[in-house]
């Protein structure tokens, strides 16, 4: 193939956190302010940690539905 054959694909909407499911191993949403991460982590009723979406390996906050906002 050439370079010309290949196709674009769109980029995903600019997002600065996702929030990550704790029990279940996956995303489960993705956002660009920590005020709307929160509200979606705390909608999930589970644990869920909210990662920065260039740097997955670093928690900027973890959400638990019995305990609050860490």
């Amino acid at each position: 193939f050439e370079i010309g054959d290949l196709i674009m694909i769109p980029k995903a909407p600019n997002v600065k956190y996702e929030v990550f499911l704790t029990n279940f191993g996956y995303t489960c949403g993705a956002t660009d302010t920590l005020e709307k991460a929160i509200k979606i982590a705390k909608k999930t009723g589970y644990q869920c940690q909210i990662f920065l979406a260039d740097n997955p390996f670093n928690i900027v906050k973890t959400v638990c539905p019995i305990g609050g906002v860490r």
